[in-house]
């Protein structure tokens, strides 16, 4: 595989950046790249559209989609086995995050720029190089003159905003004995990291309702008693919810998470919206606190929601002006934990794979609400994840978004590696 790569750098450093300027017109035109690709690499095409509102999920929600009712469009590419081996999922996602400036860019970010090692340009670590990786190892593999004996599956699929791609595909009926989520680490340790674990997350805000003083006077300081604060009532809430947090920190145990952070289970409390610092002597009557509360795997949705219901109605069950005048609880998103276990085949095989070229892998457990869950909740697919080493990446604020070639390379290696022993 190596000298096939070798071999065909300047091809793939090319379709790279062909890649990244095509980004500049949206997910379309990435599809596009990619539709044309593996129809060069003679594959089964099923290009497909899809309304995110309407996959049904498991142990997942969002209250607010940002696409709304729009079509998202998803290809899935299938090369038949030749007999009967173990069938396997590729996938990324071809959508980046929205371009609004090119602030701190050194250049045009969809004009990329090779500075030493490193691939520099709009999307490339978040997922362009994943779908490029795709077809750039089924490539490899066909000029090694490989003939897989299991299924391999390509799918391209949008993923953020909750566009919920891969969970289409697999709605659709696509399905296989295990998958990979093409995706350099955003933690940017490359290939020491691998995803095999995500903990899961419920966000949630709770709005509260209170009263100006029955005053014109222009300060409320004198008589803020004649009103009702909304703050206050959030700090008991707030309060009650951090003796559920102890609870579970007590209570709620994964060793990956333990070892890592020294707990597996944290309540943040996010967000905080009352009044303006320029009417710090007055009541305002309203407030709104958000919140996000981390799930080990196994943990259900369900479950935790009506506990933490029910940890604030205690609180406002104690309160008259609560009972009332009750406070608004909104379920913003959630999303189940999800682990792939180190003794699957895929796992094994992987980490095999990439000591061969160099790295020991660990998995990294805290990259919470990875696509990793989606094959694993939705199917009960074995899924894990890896790519090269990147940096500054745009959906982390930052600018210059990088991927260092020599690993994006070595990771093609590794990805056709992985794809040859597992599916024959």
């Amino acid at each position: 595989f190596e000298k096939i790569v070798s071999k065909n750098k300047n091809a793939y450093i090319q379709d790279l950046e062909n890649l990244i300027r095509s980004s500049k017109n949206g997910t379309n035109s990435i599809q596009e790249h990619f539709l044309e690709k593996v129809t060069q690499l003679k594959c089964k095409i099923d290009d497909f559209e899809y309304n995110p509102n309407s996959i049904k999920l498991i142990e997942e929600f969002a209250s607010d989609i940002g696409q709304g009712s729009n079509n998202e469009r998803a290809i899935v590419t299938r090369l038949e086995g030749q007999s009967d081996g173990n069938s396997l999922i590729l996938f990324s996602h071809p959508d980046t995050e929205k371009f609004i400036t090119n602030e701190g860019w050194k250049h045009d970010p969809f004009e990329p720029r090779i500075i030493g090692n490193k691939i520099h340009g709009w999307g490339i670590a978040d997922d362009l190089a994943g779908v490029s990786m795709m077809y750039h190892a089924l490539d490899v593999i066909k000029k090694a003159g490989i003939n897989l004996k299991g299924d391999l599956i390509l799918a391209s699929t949008p993923s953020k905003n909750h566009t919920r791609g891969i969970a289409g595909a697999l709605n659709r009926g696509y399905s296989a004995d295990a998958a990979l989520y093409l995706h350099p680490a955003e933690s940017g340790n490359g290939l020491e990291d691998i995803k095999a674990f995500t903990p899961g997350q419920i966000i949630f805000s709770i709005e509260f309702f209170g009263k100006k003083p029955d005053t014109n006077e222009p300060a409320h300081t004198a008589m803020s008693h004649l009103g009702h604060n909304p703050m206050l009532d959030a700090i008991d809430i707030v309060n009650t919810l951090k003796e559920f947090e102890v609870e579970r920190i007590k209570n709620v145990h994964h060793p990956l998470l333990d070892e890592a952070v020294g707990r597996s289970s944290n309540l943040m409390f996010s967000f905080f919206k009352y009044g303006e610092k320029s009417d710090m002597d007055k009541i305002h009557d309203y407030c709104k606190l958000g919140c996000a509360l981390s799930l080990i795997p196994g943990e259900n949705l369900d479950e935790i929601m009506k506990k933490i219901e029910k940890k604030i109605k205690f609180v406002v069950q104690k309160s008259s002006w609560m009972k009332n005048n009750n406070p608004k609880l909104k379920w913003v998103s959630g999303v189940s934990g999800a682990e792939t276990k180190s003794e699957s085949l895929i796992f094994q095989i992987s980490k095999k794979v990439i000591a061969k070229y160099g790295t020991v892998t660990k998995i990294n457990p805290l990259h919470t609400s990875s696509d990793i869950r989606n094959p694993i909740v939705q199917k009960g697919i074995p899924t894990i994840g890896f790519g090269p080493k990147c940096g500054n990446l745009t959906m982390c604020n930052e600018s210059n978004e990088w991927v260092d070639l020599d690993d994006y390379f070595r990771t093609l290696c590794i990805t056709s590696e992985i794809v040859t022993k597992f599916c024959n």
